[in-house]
């Protein structure tokens, strides 16, 4: 890994991004073995020896704490302590798992700008993507193939926007563009070239639509070309071309488009995930921007894995004919994981064709309006040709019983065993739901019965939740009010209005005055505080109260640390009084005394 611990500038909205864009069970997990416990999960605490699980990672929150040492944090303060790095280390150490780029920036010092490994196949590729890009738009040579994208319905926007280019039809033009820039190790190790037996160097990609293929940070890293013309009828001509594996590239992990998706994602909280390049583009055409593609291969466990950083959600849109809802069949059990959608094409059409037939409105009403789930996609896709024979309808009642009995919704349930009831005409409801029943119950046994020999194998979990730190009423008060002020800006106008207002925990006060200033308690500002406010911090956090709140509510917290402040007066004048009566101060004493009174009638 690259250690840009000198020269990184990062904004906290960037960090946000990184923060938010992986889960702290999933990363802590990674080292710590972690049983679910109620909302949270719990194991043996990394920063120090036990044998009883102290440590707490409260998923819902997103922080850690270990009831043994006393240890909090976040995410970053986790790869901190657990890596013995800094705040910024530990930032680039998230970033680069949730695959987010940072932008290394030399900070005003003298030392060279440290460039990636690999940044002169990087550049070759970016050059490459302009050179094909001027062949088609500016080009004699380009001409026809830009008729040809016309009458597919691209226009120039789209070109522009997706960097579609030509590969010309001789051997060479690209290495002679390239020949004068870039050593001989890059252009042979880039993919885009090969080597003949008379040791000429030629175009890897000739008389092809060249599609480049981008990473998330949008740097160039391959390409795909497609044929136009007629091809030749040696049989061996495919479609599409990709260029070969090299060091920036490995098509089982990269997806096509991801780069400019990444913010609608984002927004929308789900990526359509398609066939092609072409089916992108129509999606885009049609304004959806949130598409992306396998690069001509079929989804591996490294593109589900890549996609799931971004999003949870995927709605599958393969081709309508028999190879691309095979192919939807087979993703699903990829994609179990996750929240999945499907989108059926008519008449074997993929979005591309669909939308050479009909308008860019019922493209996009089709993607968003008729989406179905995936038990209704494999109650038509695993239906078979002879529903009518009976034992055609036991095979496919078998089927589909333990693929709706893991549908998590009980209506939902119930909803598709009624669809089910309604292909099958040789069984009632009530025998479906029957053999839905049995296929749960018998997934629950081999679900207890997995349990029971894990449990044989390897020493029982202690699950029990630990007992929370003992704070006093006070803390517990001041606790509650500064969760409210972090969670609403209302709130912390109001008490930024009340010149009298202070904490009277320590800790608590400093947080409460960066608040003030800063809005926010950002990662920056915990990993510069010492680790009594850091820990003041995540006790706050797990106050588990309620999203909406109250005047009423924050009346009676105030009647409360108000009654405990007077308290906690009343000791120390007691103290003094004890004092004086001792060193024979009695008039002290009387004073201090008549204090007492007054302060216990203002309890009352």
């Amino acid at each position: 890994m690259i250690n840009w611990r000198y020269c990184l500038l990062i904004d906290k909205e960037t960090i946000s991004e990184i923060k938010n864009s992986v889960n702290i069970v999933d990363v802590i997990g990674e080292t710590v073995a972690l049983t679910k416990a109620g909302r949270n999960f719990l194991g043996l605490c990394p920063f120090h020896g036990e044998k009883t699980p102290s440590f707490n990672v409260v998923e819902d929150k997103q922080f850690y704490h270990c009831f043994g040492c006393g240890k909090s944090g976040d995410v970053f303060k986790f790869i901190e302590d657990y890596r013995g790095v800094s705040f910024m280390d530990a930032v680039q150490v998230i970033a680069e798992r949730a695959g987010i780029p940072l932008a290394a920036e030399n900070a005003g010092s003298d030392r060279p700008r440290q460039q990636h490994p690999h940044q002169a196949l990087y550049d070759i590729h970016t050059e490459a993507a302009k050179f094909y890009h001027a062949v088609l738009m500016t080009t004699k040579m380009g001409e026809q193939a830009r008729d040809y994208l016309y009458q597919r319905g691209l226009t120039d926007e789209v070109l522009k926007h997706f960097q579609i280019g030509l590969a010309p039809s001789e051997g060479n033009y690209l290495h002679q563009s390239m020949a004068g820039k870039f050593d001989e190790n890059t252009i042979m190790n880039s993919g885009l070239f090969n080597l003949a037996e008379n040791n000429l160097v030629y175009d890897a990609f000739q008389n092809r639509i060249m599609f480049p293929l981008t990473n998330d940070s949008g740097q160039v890293v391959a390409f795909s070309g497609r044929i136009w013309q007629e091809a030749p009828a040696d049989g061996h001509t495919a479609k599409y071309k990709n260029s070969r594996a090299t060091a920036i590239f490995n098509k089982s992990y990269e997806l096509y488009h991801l780069d400019r998706a990444k913010p609608v994602i984002k927004k929308s909280h789900e990526v359509y995930l398609m066939e092609g390049f072409m089916d992108v583009i129509a999606a885009y055409r049609a304004g959806i921007e949130n598409a992306v593609a396998s690069m001509g291969t079929a989804l591996t466990p490294e593109h589900v894995q890549h996609l799931s950083k971004y999003s949870k959600k995927i709605i599958l849109s393969y081709d309508g004919d028999k190879a691309g809802q095979a192919a939807t069949a087979k993703a699903l059990d990829e994609l179990r994981d996750l929240s999945v959608e499907i989108v059926r094409f008519p008449d074997n059409l993929d979005p591309d064709e669909f939308l050479a037939k009909h308008s860019p409105e019922d493209l996009q009403h089709l993607l968003t309006k008729t989406r179905i789930s995936n038990v209704e996609f494999l109650l038509h896709y695993l239906k078979p040709d002879n529903i009518e024979n009976l034992q055609a309808q036991i095979d496919f009642l078998e089927k589909m019983a333990p693929i709706i009995a893991k549908t998590k919704s009980i209506t939902a349930q119930q909803s598709y065993i009624y669809m089910l009831t309604d292909l099958l005409s040789y069984f009632e409801f009530q025998q479906v739901e029957q053999a839905v029943n049995n296929s749960r119950l018998d997934g629950r046994r081999e679900r207890q019965e997995e349990q029971g020999y894990q449990s044989y194998q390897q020493a029982p979990a202690v699950v029990e939740q630990p007992l929370s730190k003992q704070l006093s009423p006070l803390i517990r008060a001041e606790n509650h009010l500064l969760y409210r002020m972090v969670h609403s800006p209302l709130i912390l106008n109001q008490y930024r209005l009340r010149e009298d207002f202070a904490f009277a925990t320590e800790e608590l006060q400093t947080l409460y005055t960066i608040l003030l200033s800063n809005g926010e308690v950002t990662p920056q500002d915990l990993s510069q505080l010492p680790d009594s406010v850091q820990h003041a911090w995540y006790y706050m956090l797990e106050a588990n109260l309620p999203e909406e709140s109250s005047d009423e509510e924050l009346r009676e917290v105030e009647e409360t640390r108000e009654k405990e402040l007077l308290r906690k007066d009343n000791q120390l004048i007691s103290k003094k009084l004890r004092e004086h009566y001792h060193n024979g101060n009695t008039d002290a004493a009387l004073l201090d005394l008549q204090q007492i009174i007054e302060q216990k009638r203002r309890m009352e």
